[in-house]
């Protein structure tokens, strides 16, 4: 008989260790152009609705890989994902620093995407085979260190970076540590290649028509705002692609015999209610992470590295809140939970509403520390009822499509509250203009005595059209920080909105309320990557 292979016994917190650096660098990946966004469009001569494609390419990129995770785990492998993964990832910031232009950024993103997108359910899945069960409390603390500390570190690390050496080191940081992690997961993770891959034949239509859809969808967010939207045909045209490629995708699930995902747990109210709420989180996270770094920038005049320190107190109240919310949900009511959590993020958001030009940081650190609260009180809750009601032979399809979904949304928003600031700003141009004007007696006083100052430096020709430059330089400033008024109204009112979904949670009469740990525990032991 041929002797059995002995494996050495590894740490566990070497092993979470060793799968959680890719995964934590995957997601810092998505958020950490967040801040460099206005450096980027300036180094290629583009506009920041442009530049903004980098964003949203590597989002949607990365969700397409989410239906296919668990085929390419159970035929390769979780090691050989990994190692794979990780050294397309690298490749990818390689190629990302060799973009000649945006577009071929927006394409290395989209390369880049796809890589790191199985790193992060892949740390899920061996964080959960490692830990033994009375451990997976650690487990999933450790996951969700991953999960939703990492995008809100993004922006301090790219703003560090970007404010003292340049944008592109955003992606060169991530080159020594994929080979730091490409050698710890060839020395620390299992090899559990199966001898004999199953042969599980893959929905080669359901995948190429959610790629269709997704692409079709990218462009046109990419796009849309460049090309005056539903005016260009081509835009309309590929709008109506992605769409009729989301609903034969969804029909082609329905009626085919081995589906890729069984979109049939859309039928259960809690898993949809749950989805839908998830995605109003996803719009908060990551839209405030997208204008919160701008708002700094554009309203206040800070340099990038002080645009990440306003948002990475967010990344710590919200670390904590996770670690606290997860023992009081055992303790309190779910959907109260959930409902004093869409009551704070909707306060914390109004707040920033309340912010003008003369703001101090300190007075953006204040509510950013208020919404990471409320986005852990609203994620712990939410994440336990959406699964709660679902039969274990159908945790695995669910959890895909929760992500999917979620990851769409929050590429949709992405692009969306960008381009509500372009375009409401240019709305609020358009009404402050008329005080723009000789007849008013107010400005013309106030445009006399600028005109006096620079009279002093300047001819008086040169002094009066600096005079007009600086009235106009404000007008802008005006306009714009009207627009994010408006759109953190808008998120504040959304929050409210989703209060009454949370009535529509069906809770179970004798079973306990199931953490989410355990709901992902058994996602992953049911698809036999554990």
């Amino acid at each position: 008989m041929p002797k059995q292979k002995t494996t050495k016994k590894v740490n566990p917190y070497i092993i979470a260790f060793t799968i959680l650096l890719p995964a934590f660098m995957s997601m810092v990946a998505s958020s950490a152009t967040n801040v460099c966004q206005p450096h980027i469009a300036g180094y290629f001569g583009a506009t920041p609705y442009e530049a903004n494609s980098v964003i949203t390419a590597y989002i949607i990129s990365g969700g397409i890989m989410l239906p296919v995770f668990g085929w390419w785990v159970n035929t390769c492998g979780k090691k050989s994902v990994a190692l794979w993964s990780v050294s397309l990832f690298a490749v990818g910031c390689i190629l990302c620093l060799l973009s000649k232009d945006l577009h071929m950024l927006i394409l290395c993103r989209i390369f880049q995407g796809a890589a790191g997108g199985a790193l992060l359910p892949l740390a899920q899945a061996v964080l959960l085979e490692t830990f033994p069960p009375e451990k997976k409390g650690v487990a999933m603390g450790f996951f969700g260190f991953a999960a939703m500390f990492s995008p809100l570190f993004g922006p301090f690390v790219g703003g560090y970076l970007t404010d003292n050496y340049s944008w592109q080191w955003v992606f060169i940081m991530n080159i020594p540590l994929c080979l730091l992690s490409l050698a710890l997961i060839k020395l620390f993770i299992k090899d559990d290649k199966p001898e004999s891959p199953k042969k599980m034949k893959m929905d080669y239509v359901g995948l190429f028509s959610i790629i269709i859809a997704m692409g079709a969808m990218q462009i046109v967010l990419d796009k849309g705002e460049q090309f005056n939207w539903f005016d260009t045909y081509w835009i309309y045209w590929l709008t109506l692609i992605s769409i009729v490629s989301f609903s034969f995708f969804y029909i082609w699930e329905l009626e085919t015999k081995k589906p890729i995902v069984d979109v049939r747990v859309f039928k259960d109210r809690n898993f949809l209610v749950g989805t839908v709420v998830s995605s109003f989180i996803n719009i908060m996270l990551y839209g405030t992470l997208l204008l919160i770094p701008l708002f700094v920038q554009n309203i206040l005049g800070y340099p990038p590295f002080f645009a990440g320190v306003a948002v990475f107190p967010r990344a710590i109240s919200c670390f904590l809140g996770l670690l606290i919310m997860g023992k009081v949900a055992d303790k309190v009511e779910n959907r109260l939970l959930a409902i004093i959590g869409l009551i704070i993020m909707a306060c914390s958001v109004f707040m920033f509403s309340r912010l003008n030009n003369t703001s101090s940081l300190e007075s953006i650190i204040l509510p950013n520390v208020i919404l990471g609260i409320g986005i852990a009180t609203t994620f712990v809750p939410i994440s336990a009822l959406a699964f709660i009601t679902l039969s274990k032979t159908k945790l695995a399809d669910a959890a895909g499509l929760h992500a999917l979904f979620k990851n769409i949304v929050t590429a949709i928003s992405t692009s969306g509250v960008s381009t509500f600031v372009t375009r409401v700003s240019q709305v609020h141009q358009n009404y402050l203009v008329a005080y723009l004007a000789d007849t008013n007696l107010n400005f013309h006083y106030k445009l006399m005595t600028i005109k006096a100052k620079f009279i002093t430096y300047f001819s008086p020709y040169i002094a009066e059209r600096k005079a007009d430059g600086y009235f106009y330089k404000q007008m802008l400033t005006q306009a714009k920080l009207c627009a994010f008024y408006d759109i953190f109204l808008l998120l504040a009112l959304m929050c409210i909105l989703a209060i009454p979904l949370i009535f529509f949670f069906k809770m179970p009469r004798k079973k306990k309320i199931t953490t989410t740990i355990r709901a992902y525990y058994r996602i992953f032991k049911h698809r036999g990557v554990i």
